[in-house]
């Protein structure tokens, strides 16, 4: 490569006779920069909020669920099993159903479920979400089950810590003539649950494990079995293990399959994203083409001049793809270092504010991976290389003979 490479570098700074081709150059290099740099921080404010989403799933659910269609009645022997596989570090019993919830104010449907909130924080982070922080069940008001409803439920409904609300159940009844018998129970509003999840603090309410079995007639029932893993993202091996530890009648589900689609549509956004980000590394390709062309032009004597010298059609080819492949490296260095800083200062010190009625955050999260930062040079570096291809072929189809004539 010896006497190519130098000959490349010559040709980038080429000195006043060329200080247009040097300021395309310049400019080549800047569009290559400041693709890489968009690119690397569009993608770690994607991952930073697809983190932080997961981690308000996580936060909400377990990730590994166990449930069975009549329920589990000897719960506490299954959930033995459960702790005795590797890798499982909590399980809690859980009752899930739906119920009208009803106010002096309003009606609205609710989720609730029925939690031992002790047992609970082995699996999620739910306690950590209710407010008061100090919350426990049973510490209010002895006579009267308590209940914590999500932040936008309690708006809806137009309640505050210490009202009091009617669940109602509904019973396929024959005595009825609607064919439904409902079932009321009084609840007092204990606390608040705010998750920044605005699907889950507008439809899900908790109430202690035993009060929820009493409320649905499930005796010593419970609906099924969270379970927490060691790595959350071996939900899907680990539930197929405990399929086969329980047999048939079990149904295993882990937070990757519930949540699939949303997984799905950020994937396809980032994948979006990285495309569409990438014609702007493109558009500077073609300006490193464009100036690589015109250097052809302009050094058609030196080629040859090289030529009749004995270098070969592989050589000149070479000088000119190594004069592109440089341009690209420089400007993807550029890019990459800038982008990384810049990210980092947007992590650090939270520049960019969101409206927290909007958002669940209240500052754009920043995650920087090395498989994208290498993934975004590398691409960058191929669509530089690729833009040269063209240029240094026609260079080194030049007879000498002509292109010293030419001069």
């Amino acid at each position: 490569m010896g006497y190519s490479f130098l000959v490349a570098k010559k040709y980038i700074g080429a000195g006043r006779r060329s200080a247009f081709i040097t300021a395309i150059t310049v400019i080549s290099v800047a569009g290559v920069a400041l693709g890489v740099l968009a690119l690397i921080i569009v993608l770690a404010v994607m991952n930073g909020f697809e983190s932080e989403v997961i981690d308000r799933i996580i936060g909400t659910n377990a990730h590994v669920i166990v449930r069975n269609q009549d329920g589990i009645e000897d719960f506490e022997e299954v959930a033995t099993r459960l702790r005795g596989l590797p890798r499982v570090t909590g399980v809690s019993p859980f009752v899930f159903s739906k119920a009208m919830v009803i106010s002096r104010e309003a009606t609205d449907a609710l989720f609730v479920r029925g939690i031992d909130l002790e047992r609970e924080t082995e699996v999620t982070d739910i306690s950590s979400y209710i407010r008061p922080t100090d919350f426990r069940f049973g510490e209010m008001q002895a006579d009267v089950p308590e209940i914590v409803i999500g932040k936008e439920v309690a708006y809806s409904l137009k309640v505050a810590i210490g009202d009091t609300l009617l669940l109602a159940r509904g019973d396929i009844s024959e005595g009825s003539p609607f064919g439904i018998e409902p079932l009321f129970r009084q609840f007092v509003v204990a606390g608040y649950f705010d998750s920044g999840m605005y699907d889950y603090d507008a439809s899900f309410g908790f109430i202690g494990l035993e009060d929820a079995q009493a409320f649905y007639s499930l005796d010593e029932r419970v609906s099924g079995l969270s379970v927490r893993i060691e790595d959350m993202y071996e939900a899907p091996e680990i539930g197929q293990a405990i399929s086969l530890l329980l047999g048939d009648g079990y149904l295993v589900s882990d937070w990757i399959h519930l949540n699939r689609n949303l997984f799905t549509w950020m994937k396809m956004e980032k994948k979006v994203m990285f495309i569409i980000l990438n014609l702007i590394i493109l558009v500077a390709a073609f300006n490193i083409a464009s100036t690589l062309i015109m250097v052809v032009m302009q050094r058609t004597r030196d080629i040859g001049i090289l030529k009749s010298m004995g270098a070969t059609s592989g050589a000149v080819m070479r000088i000119f793809m190594l004069q592109g492949f440089i341009i690209g490296v420089i400007g993807t260095a550029f890019g990459t270092v800038g982008g990384i800083i810049l990210a980092r200062i947007l992590d650090r010190y939270e520049l960019i504010r969101l409206p927290g009625d909007v958002y669940f955050i209240e500052t754009v999260p920043v995650l920087l991976r090395a498989a994208d930062i290498t993934a975004v040079a590398g691409v960058a570096v191929l669509i530089c290389f690729a833009a040269t291809l063209y240029p240094a072929w026609q260079a080194s189809r030049l007879v000498p003979v002509e292109a010293i004539r030419y001069e």
